[in-house]
């Protein structure tokens, strides 16, 4: 099956039309990562690969493309002469290559999930990120999302992408029965 964000979206949707058919509060926050892909820490990611199985040869396969890559910053002013930065070790990042990059930084991603699954919904795709939280009590609704919140927020520090909060979108989901009732009727009108 091909995942694209179509899929991300359709299952963030159906969710909250799910949620709010059961007549549970229903909200969201939809995470911005700055610079994702290059805030991936290579150790943090090769003992994650150990935890989902993969060791020996197929880890070193991944060391290899990820350890030992250095860059540097070069500036060109009017006159096309050159400024060099020196040579630095990439101790953070994964390419980002069309398929590879996505599919490792899920799986750099992909322990997030089990913090907070009891409380809430994930809803991962690639460097998007969204946090889905449903419940019927209004009390506990507010304790699960400050609770989402602070161990979503824990482990973006201990893994190192960075969370900005600045950007960070939360929404609260409500139907209203007479725009509800209107779509409704102009679906039978049409």
């Amino acid at each position: 099956m091909k995942l694209t964000t179509e899929n991300a979206t359709y299952k963030l949707m159906n969710e909250i039309l799910n949620a709010l058919n059961n007549k549970l509060i229903v909200g969201s926050f939809f995470c911005d990562l700055e610079k994702a892909f290059n805030c991936v820490n290579h150790d943090i990611f090769l003992s994650k690969l150990e935890m989902y199985g993969i060791t020996g040869t197929d880890k070193e396969l991944y060391h290899s493309y990820l350890k030992g890559r250095y860059q540097r910053v070069v500036t060109y002013n009017k006159t096309h002469h050159g400024a060099f930065s020196n040579w630095a070790l990439i101790q953070h990042e994964i390419p980002q290559r069309p398929i590879l990059g996505p599919l490792l930084f899920l799986l750099y991603m992909n322990d997030l999930p089990q913090f907070i699954n009891n409380k809430s919904t994930p809803i991962l795709f690639a460097d998007d990120t969204s946090i889905l939280f449903t419940h019927l009590n209004p009390s506990e609704f507010n304790s699960n999302t400050h609770t989402v919140l602070e161990t979503t927020s824990a482990w973006f520090k201990n893994n190192y992408p960075s969370l900005n909060f600045e950007k960070l979108v939360i929404f609260n989901f409500r139907l209203r029965i007479d725009h509800l009732l209107i779509w409704r009727l102009s679906l039978l009108i049409s």
